[in-house]
């Protein structure tokens, strides 16, 4: 896949604006972040959820694969602008973990968190989803992804096991209502962002997703 690199192939300054960078660890669980230009420091910096109430900008990894998306460099430098809002109007108290929908989670005006009755909190995956949603480019189309595929819920439980170790109870209670939701995969997103027509089926993104996880392997 000609957009999809690793830093010994084309290093992170490579991003004039915005891409989306994936990676494995440990168990085979996938994390997902978007790379930015700050414009401040005009270094390439990661927005990603790191996990719960753990909104982090920092300079990624070199293990991580980062996809130039085959998206026009102006919607791209709007991406960037909602990564520069989104960390700093939610960077004090970060965004809680959870299953909710990716679509309309940030307020319109101010980037903030849209948490309420039908936000209780995102993943790494639907965090890139929202903010790329955020900026007006709906990377899938989310009426096409299945409920209940194998070892979607099983993988939310033991998120909210985690939880258990040092979230709230009305949290744990509220992100518990939500296990059976719709699941979008790290590699799924990322493998959306490699196609120029948006957004992305279901099917296509797996199709995508499976030769990017093929790549992290090579990696």
């Amino acid at each position: 896949m000609d957009r999809v690199h690793s830093v010994d192939e084309k290093p992170f300054e490579g991003v004039q604006h915005a891409a989306v960078a994936i990676r494995g660890s440990v168990g085979g669980q996938r994390h997902l972040g978007i790379l930015h230009r700050d414009i401040d420091s005009n270094s390439v910096l990661m927005l990603h959820l790191a996990w719960h109430h753990q909104l982090r900008n920092e300079s990624p990894k070199p293990a991580y694969l980062w996809v130039d998306p085959a998206i026009h460099p102006r919607r791209l430098a709007q991406v960037a602008a909602i990564c520069r809002l989104i960390w700093r109007m939610n960077q004090k108290g970060g965004l809680p973990y959870g299953f909710s929908p990716p679509n309309d989670c940030f307020d319109a005006k101010t980037g903030r968190y849209l948490l309420g009755p039908t936000q209780h909190g995102l993943t790494c995956a639907t965090f890139v989803l929202a903010v790329f949603h955020r900026a007006g480019l709906q990377l899938v189309q989310y009426e096409t992804w299945p409920i209940g595929r194998e070892g979607d819920v099983e993988w939310q439980r033991n998120i909210v096991a985690m939880l258990q170790q040092g979230a709230s109870t009305e949290h744990i209670e509220a992100v518990s209502s939500e296990l059976g939701a719709v699941r979008y995969r790290p590699e799924e997103v990322a493998g959306a962002v490699t196609m120029s027509a948006l957004p992305v089926d279901f099917e296509t993104a797996v199709d995508r997703g499976q030769q990017i996880l093929d790549r992290l392997q090579d990696n």
